[in-house]
């Protein structure tokens, strides 16, 4: 399954993000590109452990559910996902700098055996963290087309 992780899924997974452009309009649900860019970029400093987000999870989220998100090649359904505040508190700047911090983070990712805790789904390993991390940014560009 792809990853994070490995150097190839990472790069494919960055020149999806390159393709997006700031005007691409949303297949489902209400994000603007540049809200999503932001969103990325909060979701994976939450998983960098630089931003705190308060817990939610529950036993079948911890379990259940997050072996099916992030372990299962089964793709996250499209729009009504609840999101984590946290993961909304960015606001877009220059469209530029927030694609490319959002690269940056992607390989800080890779490069930082990362266990923190998701607000969602618990802890996760660093295995985890690359496998989500994929997909959350497959299931958005995909929103957009990309």
């Amino acid at each position: 399954m792809p990853t994070v992780l490995k150097p190839a899924d990472r790069a494919a997974i960055v020149q999806r993000l390159r393709r997006l452009q700031p005007t691409a309009q949303p297949r489902w649900g209400q994000f603007t590109a540049p809200k999503m860019v932001c969103h990325l970029a909060d979701s994976l400093r939450i998983g960098l452990g630089e931003l705190p987000a308060q817990r939610v999870d529950t036993l079948p989220t911890r379990t259940l559910v997050k072996w099916l998100v992030v372990y299962s090649p089964i793709p996250a359904p499209r729009g009504k996902i609840q999101t984590a505040p946290e993961m909304l508190s960015t606001a877009p700047a220059s469209w530029d700098a927030d694609v490319a911090r959002v690269e940056q983070l992607i390989e800080r990712m890779a490069a930082t055996p990362t266990t923190a805790t998701h607000p969602a789904f618990g802890p996760l390993t660093y295995g985890g963290w690359g496998r989500l991390t994929w997909k959350h940014i497959d299931h958005h560009l995909t929103q957009f087309g990309c």
